[in-house]
């Protein structure tokens, strides 16, 4: 998890959190400071009281809602407030009509709230059993969960199923009490050491699933003969929840190797397919075939990454800003995204399918060789192999950047 996505509360084990959320009681998860920026609580709506609910308004302050699944939203008859089409809110989160409990009067006290909460949780109810305009907001959550949006709904359910509860959860904006915002990382701390409650990240949600959840699988494996790299096995890979298709380029018998050499490449077309010499990523990409090629064994993993993980289109107006004088960096960033938006996990994930423990790995980028991307999934970075692509006046600024910037370990210029 990188520090810009959890850069206040530390982390705990996953499994207090859902020894928390078990218990009935609620705990903090944050976002990531590129979205809402903002800490919620979530409980187990199954375990909801009054006396929680109460606690959930007061140090609370948002708007209560309660995160649904699919099924669940269709079984009660829930719909959208709004079409996808008329959907502007800024993170596209589907509201869905409030609801009160037939049986909850007024439906505005907290006894009232928890009964129409309990009632949303409960799979023996039907639609009929709320009254339509309410007070309390089902909110859609999104199949695949945090892996296909990473926000609070989606966090809600999957923390609960991964506690073993029913995904369906509380959640509330923790608004500041000494402010008018919403509470910073100083303030959520406060309230986590002062009712004993943990806080997660998003990110740390998300990171947990991909280490217990196989999401890679193989669909086609086919030998293609190649003019300068000989034959090499191409697998085709699906992943879970997403549309991305990767592909591990295979040479030799990789278990005849203790470590063998492997690249973790992202997709360029400007670089891999023009040559473009405005990046590096197309001589890296044939540098590493070739020299896996006389190794005799080793893969190179092509994942569908591009312009560090924003696509295409995004990245070629990312090139239209570095023309007009920002780096690569600042141009990203101007465009509303991060300075590298990619995930090797999934990447990692491949690696595992093809049975590999060891690696040597083919990167000047810190990011790929950091201990973290691989914990929790016995996969052993034992030497990052340097691959510097030759030295051209039209990269040199782009790859100073990438030095300076981003960490990336290459010579002090070009020349050099």
């Amino acid at each position: 998890m990188s520090d810009s996505e959890n850069s206040s509360p530390q982390v705990p084990n996953i499994q207090l959190v859902f020894e928390q959320l078990r218990a009935g009681k609620p705990v903090i998860v944050t976002d990531s400071t590129e979205r809402e920026n903002e800490g919620d609580f979530i409980v187990a709506a199954e375990s909801i009281t009054p006396q929680i609910v109460k606690f959930l308004l007061r140090y609370g302050s948002g708007e209560l809602c309660v995160s649904l699944p699919e099924e669940v939203a269709e079984r009660l008859q829930l719909n959208p407030i709004v079409g996808p089409d008329e959907n502007t809110a800024p993170n596209q989160t589907q509201f869905l009509i409030p609801v009160d409990h037939k049986d909850s009067g007024s439906g505005v006290s907290a006894e009232f709230r928890a009964l129409t909460i309990r009632a949303l949780s409960d799979e023996h109810s039907q639609a009929s059993d709320f009254v339509r305009p309410g007070h309390i907001h089902p909110l859609l959550a999104k199949q695949g969960g945090i892996l296909r949006r990473a926000g609070h709904t989606e966090a809600t359910g999957d923390l609960l199923q991964m506690a073993g509860l029913k995904p369906v959860g509380v959640l509330i904006e923790i608004l500041s009490q000494k402010g008018f915002g919403m509470a910073d990382a100083d303030e959520l701390r406060e309230i986590s050491d002062q009712f004993d409650i943990p806080i997660i990240s998003t990110a740390e949600v998300i990171r947990h699933r991909y280490i217990s959840e196989k999401l890679v699988h193989r669909e086609v494996e086919v030998p293609i003969k190649t003019k300068k790299y000989g034959t090499v096995q191409v697998i085709g890979y699906s992943v879970e929840h997403e549309s991305q298709q990767p592909v591990a380029l295979v040479w030799g018998n990789l278990s005849a190797t203790e470590a063998p050499l492997v690249r973790m490449h992202s997709s360029c077309f400007t670089g891999d397919l023009l040559d473009s010499l405005r990046c590096d990523c197309g001589d890296q990409l044939h540098m590493a075939m070739e020299a896996i090629c006389q190794e005799k064994a080793g893969a190179v993993v092509y994942l569908p990454q591009e312009g560090r993980g924003i696509g295409l289109i995004p990245k070629l107006k990312a090139y239209v800003l570095q023309d007009e004088g920002l780096d690569t960096v600042e141009a990203n960033l101007q465009l509303g995204f991060k300075a590298d938006s990619r995930d090797f996990t999934v990447g990692v994930q491949i690696l595992k399918d093809l049975g590999l423990t060891k690696v040597r790995l083919l990167t000047n980028n810190p990011k790929k060789t950091d201990s973290d991307v691989y914990t929790g999934f016995d996969l052993e970075v034992v030497e990052q192999v340097p691959i510097v692509a030759p030295p051209h006046k039209d990269r040199e600024f782009y790859l100073q950047t990438k030095r300076d910037k981003m960490g990336h370990i290459l010579p002090t210029t070009p020349a050099d």
